[in-house]
């Protein structure tokens, strides 16, 4: 083949690593991040769908919510047990979620600053306000604002046009 291109596993990205000079390849990704920035108007539902599409890919996925509402976190917890439930990716998936957690903060500033410092592959804010708090956000690959900016829409509809590889 002249080229080998798409989104896998550490495998995925050890074999172009491989092949990388005798044919083209596109990257060279890191394990998969997602942080979700949320405070108390977000969607548990909408927060477990997207933290799963993200935790899906990969075991060794991070998964990440950083929130304002402990109560949030208490209901993203129900959520994702209830859509893990029978999802054919479930194996891979709840590997993942064993390796991410939720950061509960004082205020959106703190959870600004904490966003910056892991800089994750793909940050999405669900947020009151959610495009004035994105305008304070410097560290990431790709953002995403608001409940209808899914991250998984970053991956198939908008093309891997991020920064990688991932981990900081």
């Amino acid at each position: 083949c002249d080229v080998v291109v798409g989104p896998g596993k550490k495998w995925v990205t050890a074999a172009k690593r491989l092949v990388a000079g005798d044919v083209a390849i596109d990257m060279l990704a890191g394990a998969s991040e997602l942080v979700v920035l949320a405070d108390d108007t977000a969607a548990p539902a909408i927060i477990a769908a997207d933290l799963l599409a993200q935790a899906e890919h990969d075991p060794d996925a991070l998964p990440i919510l950083v929130t304002t509402s402990r109560t949030l976190v208490d209901g993203v917890e129900s959520e994702l047990r209830r859509q893990l439930a029978g999802l054919p990716t479930e194996e891979t998936a709840a590997a993942a979620l064993a390796n991410g957690f939720a950061v509960v903060v004082a205020g959106l500033g703190e959870a600004i600053a904490v966003c910056d410092h892991i800089a994750p592959e793909h940050l999405e804010v669900l947020t009151a306000n959610a495009e004035a708090v994105a305008r304070q956000l410097h560290n990431y690959g790709s953002l995403f604002v608001g409940p209808h900016s899914a991250e998984v829409l970053g991956d198939y509809g908008a093309g891997p046009n991020h920064v990688l590889p991932t981990g900081g």
